[in-house]
């Protein structure tokens, strides 16, 4: 489990990009993603404070585009993880892409203060600056 946790945070720059590119869900992809989604709140539901459970609930809400689930599973994992850089960085997405600007750049600001990878605070840099720039 921490493996592929692991690996998933090396490649979480790109999967913002990807997932701009990816294909649309097809029908069935979507079942299999509601599928995982009601299993992971029954896990949640019975270990609340697992925040990896969280995180993999987050990102099955990003790609079924539940930006309010997404948002409330990355939020979560904030309250019981405050230094995941990679849930401030999804929650950076999903504020922007909200128009909470505000909330954005705080997000972009904890995900670069906790941020090892360097592709990861490259990416938050310039989401600070273009939203300080106003743009």
């Amino acid at each position: 489990m921490k493996t592929v946790l692991l690996s998933f945070l090396l490649f979480l720059p790109a999967f913002a990009a990807a997932e701009q590119r990816r294909p649309p869900e097809t029908p069935e992809s979507i079942a299999r993603l509601k599928k995982e989604a009601a299993e992971l709140e029954r896990q949640a539901a019975s270990d609340p404070k697992n925040a990896d459970i969280f995180v993999r609930l987050g990102f099955t809400y990003a790609r079924l585009k539940q930006a309010d689930d997404a948002q409330r599973a990355f939020e979560t994992v904030v309250s019981l993880d405050p230094k995941s850089a990679k849930a401030h960085y999804m929650l950076g997405l999903i504020y922007e892409k909200k128009g909470m600007k505000d909330r954005a750049l705080s997000a972009w600001r904890a995900c670069l203060e906790n941020a090892s990878d360097p592709a990861m605070r490259a990416t938050a840099t310039r989401h600070i600056h273009n939203l300080a720039a106003g743009k």
